[in-house]
């Protein structure tokens, strides 16, 4: 009983500190003629999950689904003297705030009426310009290094301050947190993981950044934003990991970079050695089914590479003390003169030697 009682306000706490990464669904149900319906039961239920949330209409014939997990939804929706109504493909984005509104038909409640199909959802509740880099671009774009932070650039008004090319390979922090949204500092974005701040403050780097295995999606914000999204001059990151769903899901893999297909460098006797091994896994399973789920994933890399060094070293003649053949670009002989015999000259201003 004392372990339930730790344990319950940290999850508690987990929950309020997460709601940074979720989502809203808001609308009105109405009848056949446009009249608003208060005290309809509305259903909103994540389709690989099976978790549930539960509204009910206002007297204005409003709801209001808040603190949704991204993914794909379903809205059920029923009401004395109508049918049942149904609408499926919903997906919810990070931070979205979608409008769903419903006109029920009039019929009995045994009768279900199924709308299908891929929704567009209307963001009506936010000024804040965003653009979303989906699970799909994760997994499929190629990505050297395979930092899901990298994917940043393919939002628009996002630049990075360490280079053009600046992909994670072989550099995890500093180089991927060093990125310029609308023209704002590196150091002063606002970086999020399931709503929590992911900032080491001091130095405005990234703090841990996840593999594109363990990220459903993220969203680069800026513009207008609520107080939630604070301490930015720039832009805010909010970065969603996976969950774990109904069905059990893993991957194994491992990504090999080598200098197999590398030209030479103009400077090097020979070409150069590079091994970049990235490998690991993930796996989401239910626990409970509809209730409790799980994910991990693991991943490590290992870089072993060399860059070139170019320096001037004297030639044997010179090493020997020997610079009686030093000679300028033209060819010409330089006078070596022995600086012991340093004298002012007799003849007149200046100093002569031997």
């Amino acid at each position: 009983m004392s372990l339930i009682k730790l344990i319950l306000p940290c999850l508690l706490c987990s929950c309020l500190l997460a709601q940074q990464d979720s989502a809203t669904i808001t609308g009105t149900v109405s009848d056949p003629q446009g009249a608003l319906v208060p005290g309809a039961k509305v259903d909103v239920v994540q389709v690989d999950t099976g978790a549930k949330f539960r509204a009910t209409t206002n007297e204005s014939g409003n709801y209001i689904a808040p603190g949704l997990a991204v993914g794909r939804y379903e809205i059920r929706v029923e009401q004395v003297g109508f049918k049942k109504f149904v609408r499926s493909g919903l997906t919810l984005q990070v931070g979205q705030n979608a409008r769903v509104d419903i006109r029920l038909e009039l019929g009995q409640q045994a009768d279900t009426v199924t709308v299908s199909g891929e929704a567009t959802t209307v963001d009506t509740g936010s000024a804040t310009l965003g653009q979303v880099v989906d699970n799909r671009r994760l997994q499929e774009l190629p990505l050297n290094g395979r930092s899901a932070l990298a994917f940043t650039f393919l939002t628009a008004g996002v630049v990075s301050n360490s280079g053009p090319a600046q992909s994670g390979f072989g550099d995890r922090g500093i180089a991927l947190s060093s990125v310029s949204i609308n023209g704002g500092p590196n150091a002063l974005n606002s970086q999020m993981l399931d709503g929590n701040n992911n900032t080491l403050s001091y130095v405005g780097e990234v703090s841990i950044p996840p593999a594109v295995d363990a990220v459903e999606e993220f969203k680069v914000q800026s513009g207008p934003m609520s107080a939630e999204f604070g301490f930015t001059a720039g832009g805010a990151i909010n970065l969603v990991t996976k969950s774990g769903t109904n069905q059990v899901r893993g991957t194994l893999y491992e990504f090999l970079r080598n200098d197999k297909m590398d030209a030479r460098n103009t400077f090097a006797a020979t070409r150069l050695p590079l091994r970049y091994n990235q490998f690991g896994g993930a796996v989401g399973a239910p626990i409970l089914k509809n209730r409790l789920f799980g994910f991990i994933n693991y991943e490590r890399y290992l870089l072993r590479r060399s860059s070139p060094r170019i320096a001037s070293v004297p030639i044997q003649e010179w090493r020997d003390g020997n610079f009686s053949n030093l000679r300028t670009a033209q060819g010409l002989l330089v006078p070596i003169f022995d600086p012991a015999t340093t004298i002012q000259n007799p003849n007149g201003a200046g100093l002569v030697r031997t």
